[in-house]
């Protein structure tokens, strides 16, 4: 029996090797200089008479980035002319085709494909009756087929009469049509153009189409410019039926490793208001050195209405105002100096109250060892400000505050700093009354040298226990750790100035005495690893819980009771409150909530905030789920509850296959109702009924 089955194993061998063993192999000449041209197969013929090589069986000729493979090919060696029949596949490069017949000029690199089959990478399908090689990657296709598609009979495709594919390129070509599986959804196009290169390439892309009942019908048609590898500039012809055609620009640049920003821009005369309405944007990061850094993020806005009808998201349509900054920081060991340009628009108001500061110079200290008193430490906050307004007072701040302090750790058991601080803070402007500009009352000041010295000191104290508690596995842990932070701070601040212009917080300092308590708990935990080690640590709960004490008010000395509790019992639950209550009778002064969880295939948040006596004031709820391998749903909720009205409710829908997904968007707002369909033929782009629009400032600009 084993000598029986010992000759079956070696007749499988021989079964198995015979092929590889009898493969012949030839390298031919095709032009003298140049590589040559590697044949393998079964069996090789060189007929002299007829200048012929014919090879059968498993044929594989190669001849530098491309090769064929066959059951038969014809070869002359002198013209580099061949013809394969036969499972013909012909590999250029990374990318094949396939075909029933191939005639081909090793020589030329030129060649025909008959009933070809081409794939391209990363995801592209290109089929036709004919399909002639004009050149390295380069062919013109005849009655082809155009597709992303796996499925023997394409979900979609396009047909185009003749086309010009260049491989690593694009694709384009005339007498198109566009079909959803054997039906013609859109019978006749004039031409149709595809990129199917993996880098940027200039070109359009695909138009959108929506509706709105404040903007009516819209359209969008975006065109790409890769200007070089550094810059490109996209460009969106839009139009509005209820308010005239816009235009939308988006410019960006890497200028060296360390530079890089963009510019966008809309503009667009609106119908409605006969205005011109726009939108501009520029940002800028230039890191000069390792240490001095430059950015910029400015931004302009025609009106205070522009986001509240143009924006996609509640957030920009409820924004209140547009900054504008400019920053130059320059930092060291222990010291840092920043230069700050600052403006904005304030959305909520016409009037010209905007507070500039314009500029802002900081000079901060971080705390460090005096010098030849290295126990104490020495802490530095400097500033000098130039505010600019039209409505109200203006004027110049110069602001010093250093201070020392002397950590202390009696005992090993608690840490105790007293520090002290000198404020001197001098004005060019002193109030002398109040005045009326623009229907408001403002303060009415004279140029004159004021200043104010502050007199700060105080001492904090905080301490750290813990104990740690083994869990052996249970709950999936390995430990737990519960620590508690207890912190206790007096501050005192000495009576200030009067005749004060009042720009920020620094300017109403009033005096202070006063004690400060806190005390926070927390639960860590660590994971038991398969391999029975600890995992890394992470919060399992955090409560945190303060109030203060005021010794020179008069009544109601003590503070609101605030609270702050986060807890993450299993991986993905998140929740989180924090209040405020009045120890004086009046309860709840303040009350948030937010509940979210997050699994493998769905998630879900809720948030509420109260106010008064725990009023409900906003609701907030979003919930997404994947359902199964093509569906995805979304859907958001944003209720006032004391207007009783639902600012605004997304649904969206999507439905995914392998090479194409359709979504629904319906929005229902207070002011505007969208609903919008979008088509999306993947590794093309979208096209169809879709959001028109939604820029980095919330405005038109970026699909």
């Amino acid at each position: 029996m084993r000598r029986g089955l010992a000759w079956w194993s070696f007749l499988l061998w021989l079964v198995l090797v015979t092929p590889a063993v009898a493969q012949e192999r030839r390298e031919l000449a095709i032009r003298p200089g140049e590589q040559p041209v590697a044949v393998f197969a079964d069996r090789i013929e060189h007929l002299e008479r007829e200048r012929l090589v014919i090879a059968t069986g498993h044929v594989e000729i190669v001849h530098g980035d491309s090769r064929l493979e066959a059951d038969r090919v014809e070869l002359n060696p002198e013209t580099g002319e061949a013809v394969a029949i036969g499972r013909v596949v012909f590999f250029d490069g990374r990318d094949r085709l396939l075909g029933e017949r191939l005639e081909y000029n090793f020589r030329t690199g030129t060649g025909i494909v008959y009933r070809a089959e081409a794939f391209v990478e990363p995801h592209f399908f290109v089929s036709g009756q004919r399909m002639e090689r004009l050149g390295e990657k380069a062919y013109r296709v005849h009655r082809g087929v155009f597709t992303t598609c796996e499925q023997p009979t394409p979900h979609w495709s396009i047909g185009v009469g003749r086309a010009t594919a260049y491989l690593d390129d694009y694709l384009w070509g005339t007498n198109a049509s566009l079909w959803v599986w054997k039906l013609p959804l859109v019978p006749f196009v004039p031409f149709f153009a595809a990129n199917l290169r993996r880098e940027r390439q200039t070109g359009f892309l695909m138009p959108s189409f929506g509706t709105s009942t404040t903007k009516g019908f819209t359209a969008r048609i975006p065109f790409y410019w890769a200007i070089s590898d550094s810059q490109d500039l996209t460009l969106s012809f839009d139009y509005y039926a209820k308010r005239g055609p816009a235009l939308g620009a988006e410019y960006r640049y890497i200028r060296t490793e360390r530079s890089r920003g963009e510019v966008e821009g809309y503009f667009l005369r609106d119908r409605e208001t006969d205005d011109d309405r726009w939108v501009l944007g520029y940002r800028h990061d230039e890191q000069v050195t390792d240490r001095l850094t430059i950015r910029a993020d400015l931004a302009r806005v025609s009106d205070d209405q522009y986001f509240q009808e143009f924006s996609n998201t509640l957030d920009e349509r409820s924004r209140q105002r547009l900054d504008s900054n400019l920053t130059i920081t320059q930092r060291w060991d222990t010291w840092n100096l920043v230069g700050n340009f600052f403006s904005y628009r304030d959305l909520t108001t016409d009037k010209d109250i905007e507070l500039q500061r314009l500029p802002e110079l900081r000079l901060t200290a971080f705390r460090q060892p005096v010098p030849f008193a290295p126990f104490f430490l020495f802490d530095f906050e400097g500033s000098f400000v130039n505010f600019v307004r039209d409505v109200g007072s203006d004027g110049r701040r110069l602001d010093f505050r250093p201070g020392v302090s002397y950590p202390l750790s009696p005992g090993g058991y608690f840490g105790l700093t007293p520090f002290a601080r000198l404020r001197e803070t001098v004005y060019d402007t002193r109030v002398v009354g109040t005045k009326v500009q623009q229907g408001l009352t403002v303060e009415d000041t004279e140029r004159e040298l004021v200043a104010r010295t502050l007199f700060e000191t105080g001492v904090d104290a905080e301490a750290r226990a813990f104990r740690t508690y083994p869990m052996d596995g249970r709950f999936g842990l390995a430990r737990i750790q519960h620590l508690i932070e207890p912190r206790v701070g007096y501050g005192f601040v000495g009576k200030g100035g009067r005749d004060l212009p009042q720009f920020d917080g620094v300017d109403a300092i009033p005096p202070q005495s006063g004690v400060t308590y806190s005390l926070t708990n927390r639960i860590k935990a660590r994971q038991l690893l398969p391999d029975g080690k600890a995992g890394a640590p992470y919060e399992l709960l955090r409560f945190l819980v303060s109030q203060s004490y005021n010794f020179r008010a008069d009544e109601r000395p003590l503070s609101d009771v605030t609270g702050d509790l986060i807890v993450q019992p299993v991986y993905g639950l998140y929740f989180r409150t924090d209040a405020a209550y009045n120890v004086y009778g009046e309860g709840l002064r303040a009350f948030n909530t937010d509940l979210a969880y997050t699994a493998a295939r769905w998630r879900g948040s809720l948030g509420t905030r109260h106010g008064q006596d725990a009023r409900l004031q906003f609701v907030r709820g979003e919930v997404a789920a994947q359902l199964g391998r093509r569906w995805a749903v979304r859907g958001a909720t944003h209720y006032d509850s004391e207007a009783k009205v639902f600012v605004e409710n997304r649904v969206e829908v999507e439905f995914r296959e392998q090479c194409w997904a359709i979504g629904l968007l319906l929005i229902d707002r207070v002011d505007e109702d969208e609903f919008h369909v979008t088509l999306n033929l993947l590794e093309l782009g979208s096209f169809g009924f879709g959001r028109a629009f939604a820029g980095f400032l919330g405005g038109p600009g970026r699909p």
